[in-house]
């Protein structure tokens, strides 16, 4: 059975004092280790949410700025294909009418040339007439062998 002496009343002050003393000295360091831990951690977290936030961030500006770019080079190849049809269309039209300035001035030089050629054809038509003529009063043989030697130097000046 349980008695109840002096005994048990040093025991009980013994544990309650053995109680206070690791309380104290014990789990009073060791708890306030552990919350500056906890502390650490959370404000580590903390630090970590805020990383991941402002990379967010500069993840969605550097969206934003390549977004941006694409649009410029965009308007870059718009614009540079755009210089280059207006070239090209230049350098088209120049063409035509460089090649019509070429083809109106071998119309020009072909029409000179034939009117030279039909002047020379011409002046040799009449020479050839006039020696006819000089001749057949000059001659007393018949209109017919003047008509065979008129059509001979026709045929020669042909020939030339």
């Amino acid at each position: 059975m349980l008695r109840l002496d002096i005994n048990l009343l040093f025991t009980a002050a013994n544990l309650l004092i053995w109680y206070f003393l690791i309380r104290r000295f014990l789990f009073k360091p060791i708890n306030t280790v552990i919350s500056r831990r906890e502390e650490a951690i959370a404000s580590q977290y903390t630090k970590a949410k805020e990383l991941q936030e402002e990379a967010r961030a500069e993840k969605e500006r550097c969206t934003e700025f390549q977004a941006q770019i694409e649009e410029e080079k965009a308007a870059a190849v718009a614009d540079a294909q755009e210089k280059a049809r207006g070239e090209y269309d230049r350098i088209v039209t120049e063409a035509r009418e460089k090649a019509e300035q070429i083809v109106e001035t071998s119309k020009k030089q072909a029409e000179q040339e034939k009117a030279r050629i039909v002047g020379k054809a011409e002046q040799e038509i009449r020479s050839v007439i006039m020696e006819t003529a000089v001749q057949s009063m000059q001659s007393s043989e018949g209109d017919h062998a003047l008509y065979d030697q008129f059509l001979t130097k026709a045929g020669e000046a042909d020939a030339k």
